[in-house]
């Protein structure tokens, strides 16, 4: 569970993503990309250049931050997500190399607006988010 303050500053993060959301996911697939090349195959690259990935990713990522104090309200989204991550052997070894790539990313592309404050509070976040993505899929995983 996050704290209330964490909460707060992931809410007011909101109006930035919507405006920055996919700058910040252009950003984000460079970093996943160039530090992690072996996860370049998971990726449909048709859909990196036309941008349909880093929109459906900062759609995702505004639909958890609206939701941070109750992911239950994004479940169906999640595990529509969750089934392609499946099929495409996501585990939650990817998780923190997803999570870096994300900090690193809205730092970027917010710069100065990305206080110390609202990255810590963005890790912390992304901790929540991804845990409730692992379950999910984990749960998927083990239907099949």
């Amino acid at each position: 569970m996050l704290d209330s303050k964490t909460i707060e500053i992931i809410k007011s993060t909101i109006p930035a993503l919507k405006n920055c959301g996919e700058d910040i996911t252009k950003v984000f697939y460079r970093e996943l990309f160039t530090r992690y090349p072996q996860v370049q195959s998971m990726f449909d690259m048709e859909k990196q250049k036309n941008g349909k990935q880093p929109k459906a990713l900062a759609a995702a990522v505004l639909n958890a931050a609206m939701n941070i104090d109750n992911l239950e309200n994004i479940r169906k989204s999640v595990e529509k997500i969750g089934k392609i991550h499946v099929e495409l052997n996501v585990t939650k070894e990817h998780y923190p190399l997803v999570g870096e790539c994300l900090l690193i990313a809205i730092k970027e592309v917010l710069q100065d607006a990305a206080t110390d404050e609202i990255m810590e509070a963005w890790e912390k976040a992304y901790g929540e988010i991804a845990e409730f993505y692992i379950n999910i899929e984990e749960k998927l995983y083990k239907q099949n």
